[in-house]
């Protein structure tokens, strides 16, 4: 998994099975090939808000996988403007 590439919903799980088995983020870096960095935004974009029997913050892959989908939505939405490209084209055409 390169750092600037999107992770795939297998990446998430696999990093999720690497949380819930009590890897740390650095040891999960190790395994997946990403940066530290990476695997803490990881953690963090997917928490569900439980907690696992050793008291750390649940990661869900689901959740994060969610959450960066709702993101690539919202991306380049602009309040009032056309979203269709038929639509712009009769925008611009007026």
């Amino acid at each position: 998994m390169a750092d600037y590439a999107f992770r795939t919903l297998e990446d998430r799980q696999k990093i999720e099975k690497l949380w819930e088995d009590g890897r740390t983020p650095k040891e999960i870096s190790e395994t997946t090939g990403v940066s530290v960095h990476v695997v803490y935004k990881e953690l963090t974009r997917g928490q569900d808000g439980t907690r696992l029997p050793d008291r750390r913050l649940r990661y869900s892959a689901d959740v994060a996988q969610r959450r960066v989908q709702a993101s690539l939505e919202r991306r380049g939405k602009r309040a009032g403007q056309p979203t269709d490209s038929s639509q712009a084209a009769e925008a611009a055409g007026r």
